[in-house]
């Protein structure tokens, strides 16, 4: 019962409103940096061999930029799917499609949660591997 207490009031201090709108919005730019950073290498480079593009992707900055690049493309996107199932999972808007939607609304949603957030960590530990290995 405490850790569900405890659980709650933290999920009710890092999702509030303002919070997620600033994360979301300053994790885009972030990410967009790093594609103009990439697309700079590529642009700026007279030939991009082997060699040349090896050095850049195998080195620790670029590993360290695009591993914390991907934990905000996690970020980015676990904010708009909660929001999305915050907006839509709900026993009022599954309702007016059917009766018996809107009594599972609440397990409906917690499915589509843990979905989400399993496919996130499973897309984590395979890039991480990717990136660092």
């Amino acid at each position: 019962m405490a850790t569900k207490f405890s659980w709650d009031i933290l999920w009710c201090l890092f999702m509030k409103g303002s919070l997620i709108w600033k994360a979301q919005r300053y994790s885009s730019l972030i990410i967009f940096t790093y594609f103009l950073y990439v697309a700079y290498f590529i642009f700026s480079s007279d030939i991009i061999s082997f060699d040349n593009w090896s050095n850049f992707a195998l080195s620790a900055q670029l590993k360290i930029a695009t591993s914390l690049v991907f934990i905000l493309i996690l970020l980015h996107s676990f904010i708009g799917l909660w929001t999305v199932g915050t907006d839509y999972l709900t026993t009022r808007t599954l309702g007016f499609l059917n009766e018996s939607l809107a009594k599972r609304a609440k397990f409906l949603r917690n499915l589509y949660y843990f979905l989400f957030v399993s496919m996130g960590l499973l897309y984590l530990v395979v890039i991480l591997y990717t990136i660092w290995l």
